[in-house]
């Protein structure tokens, strides 16, 4: 194990060994802050024995954020996440937590922070360089615990279709945008698949494609 600096906030993440074969584990992970200032700044992945290190640009803040760690072919057995909750030193356990599942931080109250970690195999491809200026693709917010606005532009007049994947690549929802009169195209979506039914929690990617011009946003999806 390495040396950790004092005054960081350590998080252990243990998890069920899981196995997918032909297929690579897309590792995910959401803070919620609630009323603290929440950072995280490194990580660590076991997997069975081996030990990634996993440096961050820092997660967390004020508000609730998401973030992803590497592919792995099997399901991790734990995570440590280093970091610190309002400056100061904090370390708190998480033993073999269900995925998706929001547990709390060690830390004292009822509205402590809280994380949350899930999966998925991902088969919906991440352009990773920048989209074209045509067609340009948004979703607000990227947490999605209500309602989401999807906005596409510039188009032209139409009816442009985005659609929506979850995270073994089915899609489950179609969106008809409407363009209006400053080229911008928009439409909403409140977590429902094609037959009005609440999707499960997790990743979900949308998806626009036309003329050549391909734009991926990804999205969590929590009730």
């Amino acid at each position: 194990m390495k040396k950790r600096c004092a005054g960081l906030a350590i998080v252990v993440l243990s998890l069920v060994a899981f196995g997918v074969s032909d297929a690579q584990i897309a590792l995910y992970g959401v803070i919620d802050p609630n009323t603290h200032n929440v950072t995280v700044s490194l990580a660590y992945v076991f997997v069975n024995p081996n030990v990634d290190t996993v440096p961050t640009p820092g997660w967390g803040g004020s508000s609730v954020d998401t973030f992803a760690f590497p592919s792995y072919p099997n399901w991790v057995d734990s995570v440590e996440l280093v970091g610190a909750i309002d400056g100061q030193p904090n370390t708190s356990m998480f033993v073999s937590p269900k995925p998706d599942t929001w547990y709390r931080f060690m830390y004292g109250g009822i509205i402590a922070p809280r994380a949350m970690f899930y999966n998925g195999i991902v088969n919906v491809e991440e352009p990773r360089a920048a989209i074209t200026p045509l067609q340009r693709l948004s979703v607000s917010p990227s947490v999605v615990t209500g309602q989401m606005t999807v906005r596409l532009q510039p188009v032209e007049t139409g009816r442009p279709v985005v659609e929506v994947y979850d995270a073994t690549g089915k899609v489950i929802r179609s969106l008809d945008c409407t363009a209006g009169p400053n080229g911008i195209a928009t439409a909403t979506w409140s977590r429902e698949d094609e037959i009005g039914r609440l999707v499960p929690e997790g990743v979900y990617f949308c998806r626009y494609a036309a003329s050549g011009v391909v734009a991926v946003r990804k999205v969590l999806v929590t009730h």
